[in-house]
Order: C-alpha cells, then structure tokens, then sequence
C-alpha cells in the first residue's frame, strides 16, 4: 500500500512537473498573442495613442502595413528557429523570448521606425514561438498528454490576445502595457535557463546520463530507479546521432519516402488551409470589425462612440473582448477535446462549424443588424475554430514524424502557414475594402468549409497511433503478386507519384 501510494505521488509530482513546463515553453506564445492583439488595440478608435502604431480611421491602411512586417519577419525566423533547435531546445525558447524583449523595448523607444522594427522582432518570436512549444511539448510529456500539451500551444496564444483586449477596453496607459509585456518576457528569460534540457535532445547528443536525469525530473521519479515505465521511455528515445545533416539533405530525406511524403503534404495543406481560413485576420483586427459592423448598422458611428444600439456592450472593445473570451474558452476545451474527440473529427466538426457562423456573420452584415448580431456569431465562429480547427491541425503535425524529421516537418510547414498568414492579412482587408465587410467573411466561411470538405476525404486519425501506422494507412503497400492468385495491382494507391 505504501509502494502503491509513492507511485501515485511521484505520478502526480511528475504531471504537475509536465504541466509547468508546459506554462514555461508557452510564455513567448503568450507573447506573440499580446503582439497580435497589439494589432487590434491600434486599429480600432483609441489607437491613435498606441505607440505611433496608428491615428484612428484614416490609418486603417498603415496599421495593415505594420502588421504584415510581422509575417514578413517570420519567414525569415523560421529557419533561424530551425537553425536555434539544432544547438539546443533551451537555448532556441530563451532566443525566442529575448526576440520579444527586443520587440517591447523597440515599442518603448517611440514610434514610426521602431514600431517597424519591434513588429519585425515580434516576427522573428512568433515563428519561433510556433516552431518550438510543439515540439517541446511532444518531447518533454508523457504519451498519455502529449495531445494536450501540443494544443496547450493555441491556449497560449488566444491567452495573449485577451489580456491585450482587456487593456484596450480598459484603456490602460499604453506604455505601462508595454511594462508589463517587458517584464514578462525578461523574466522568462530568467527564469527558462534554470529548467532541464529535453531529454529526447540530450540523448541524440549522445549524453545518456544527463536524459535519464532530465526524464525522471518530468516524470517525477528518482533518477536511479531501475525497471518500469521510465527505462521503456528512455528506450524510445532517439539513439545518439554524431553524423551533422545538412538541413537541405534532411528534407530530401524526408521527401523521399513515399509515406512521410503523403504525410508531409497532407500536413502542409490542413495546417495552411487553417492558418489562411480568415479567423486570425477576425482577431488581428478584431476591435476595427466591430466598428464596421457597428458604422453599417448606422448606430453609434455616426453618434461618436460607444453609446450605441447596446450601452457598454456596444463597444467595439468589448465586443473585441468577448471575442477573446470566446476564443479562450474553447481553446482550454480543446486540450480535452483533442485526446478524446481525436484530431480528424476536431479538424472536421469544428470547421464545417467555423464556417457555417462565419457565413451567417456574413449575412448580419449584409443586412446590417449591427454590433451584437455580428458579436455573438464570430464569437461563436472564434469558439468553434479555437475547440478544435486551431490546435488539432498542429496535434496531428506532432503525430506524423518521428524524432529525426519532426523538426524539419515542422519548420517547412510552419514557413508555408506563415506565408499563408501573410496573404491572409493583406486579403481580407482589401476585401472589406473593397467590397464590405459581409463579402470579407463570407470569403473566409468559403475556404473553411472547403477545408472541411478536404480534411473528411484526406486526412486519416493519428490519435494512439504511431507514424509508421500513419504511413501505412495513408499510403498502403501494394499487395504482393503471385502465380497461384490474381491480384490487381494497378488499383493500389501509388504514392510515389506524389
């Protein structure tokens, strides 16, 4: 009884281990989402204080410009990112906070070329960001969590951008907003070179005793524990490798398995598709949709503010804020949702549902029902996209690869979604330019919807299973032909061609 009751604490010591880390790799995500919601605070009708970022209505133009430097940036960081996980997990999280320090002291140096140069440091953290919490999550967690603490990445995100929200309806000063992301990454920084290195990166450097040490600290056992579930985990782990591998021959290795690569392309497309859908652009300027959904209603536009159709919630901050709520919300469902529900159904579900609250967002729109229509139905998008379109798609990344190539997928697929994130945020604002805000989203349920579609007769299940069972699913070997049965085997699927 007592062994049984040692167990169950070092079980819990263990998980509550894994959740910290889980908080600690996630804060730069957290401030790439205040980065983002940044965005939003300036674009909407008190942003002409924010930092020089933009003046109001007229520079609706010039706060798009400022945060396509953002995804501009980010092309650039993700093969630095790739290039950082290579010398070292630990170093590439702090590299990637100390890329926020520098973008919140830019932003407290004044306006004009340093709002350009901190949205490009923001940049260059949030493809780090993105890079990075995935993969660590994967390494530092048990099997049983390692679903959740991949989407814990989306949590963090959504995080990020409802505490900024929450200072635009506030109307906090905005530099002591800027304290205060300061802060938190300086102290990041600080306090993430005390935490262990990840042990699957340590016993690829050939360095065994330090990845048993750093395993059973997660796992919350002592080190030298013999027999159990910690020495089958410490045999999973990838075996030294001395030999340095361009990243140029790791892609065409890659690449040239006809699996990985149906693997890799199915990836690449759901992980674009939801990156590109419409719904970061929502949130991105999420405060300014809200003044034009409320100015084609021709409620309290023409009135001059806030006391429009609905009192305090027909602020645009605070339907900006509920948003954020929304949005957060769902993201915290989905770390159960997407080791219960799996990745494919999430995917599925949540996107046909994204979609079809997009197209009646759209319809508010079109028939000018103002602020609280278009309010509950984006929010009700925001939840769906956030409970399981958002984290499965990055789940289902994690699942696909082993240890050699997962980084690799990762950072090729995190280059061609930050490239659809770029188009994105210069699309959809054209489009409500030039067309309204109703033709905008019903744009974005179209692609939704489409990917949905796609990810029903493409993608396979990849909860509890491991890649080589992904692979032989998606890309199955052609029966073997004999003399004594007759096969048709030119009806087998032919991966190579792909």
């Amino acid at each position: 009884m007592t062994l049984k009751a040692a167990a169950g604490a070092g079980r819990a010591r263990g998980y509550l281990r894994q959740a910290l880390m889980v908080v600690l790799i996630n804060v730069p995500t957290i401030s790439f989402g205040l980065a983002m919601g940044w965005v939003s605070l300036a674009s909407g009708e008190g942003g002409g204080d924010a930092g020089g970022e933009a003046g109001g209505e007229g520079d609706a133009a010039a706060v798009v410009r400022a945060a396509a430097v953002t995804f501009c940036a980010s092309l650039l960081g993700v093969p630095l990112s790739a290039r950082a996980l290579a010398a070292g997990r630990k170093l590439a999280v702090v590299a990637t906070s100390a890329a926020f320090l520098a973008c919140w002291s830019l932003k407290l140096c004044g306006g004009g070329w340093w709002v350009l140069a901190a949205r490009a440091c923001a940049g260059l953290g949030g493809a780090g960001a993105w890079a990075v919490a995935p993969l660590l999550a994967r390494e530092m967690c048990s099997e049983r969590v390692r679903g959740a603490a991949v989407a814990a990445l989306v949590l963090a995100h959504n995080l990020g951008f409802l505490l900024m929200y929450l200072a635009a309806d506030a109307q906090l000063p905005h530099r002591a907003v800027l304290w205060g992301c300061w802060a938190l990454s300086a102290a990041h920084c600080a306090l993430f070179l005390l935490v262990p290195e990840s042990p699957a990166f340590l016993a690829a450097q050939g360095k065994p005793d330090e990845a048993r040490a750093a395993l059973a600290w997660l796992r919350g056992v002592p080190a030298v524990a013999d027999g159990g579930a910690l020495d089958a985990e410490l045999r999973a782990l990838p075996p030294p490798d001395d030999a340095l591998v361009s990243p140029f021959k790791l892609t065409k290795d890659m690449l040239s398995e006809p699996g990985r690569r149906r693997a890799f392309v199915l990836c690449l497309v759901v992980v674009v598709g939801q990156e590109a859908c419409g719904v970061l652009a929502l949130l991105q300027f999420a405060e300014r949709v809200f003044v034009l959904a409320r100015d084609a209603a021709g409620g309290a536009g023409a009135a001059g503010g806030a006391a429009g159709e609905e009192g305090a919630l027909g602020s645009p901050a605070r339907h900006a804020v509920l948003l954020g709520a929304a949005q957060l919300v769902a993201s915290a469902l989905a770390l159960y949702l997407v080791e219960k529900v799996g990745r494919k159904r999430l995917i599925v579900w949540c996107g046909v549902a994204t979609g079809l609250c997009l197209l009646g967002g759209a319809g508010a729109a079109w028939a000018g029902l103002g602020g609280a229509w278009a309010g509950a139905l984006l929010a009700a998008a925001v939840f769906a996209d956030s409970a399981g379109l958002q984290p499965a798609p990055y789940a289902m990344l994690a699942d696909m690869f082993t240890y050699q190539y997962r980084g690799c997928a990762v950072a090729l697929v995190g280059l061609a979604a930050w490239g659809g994130n770029l188009a994105e945020l210069v699309l959809f604002p054209l489009a409500a330019r030039a067309a309204g805000l109703g033709a905008a989203l019903a744009l974005a349920a179209a692609l939704t919807l489409a990917l949905a579609l796609y990810a029903q007769h493409a993608l396979p299940e990849t909860r509890g299973r491991t890649p080589q069972e992904i692979y032989d699913i998606i890309c199955p070997p052609a029966p073997a032909c004999d003399s004594v049965k007759t096969v048709d085997c030119t009806k087998q699927t032919d991966c190579t061609k792909m």
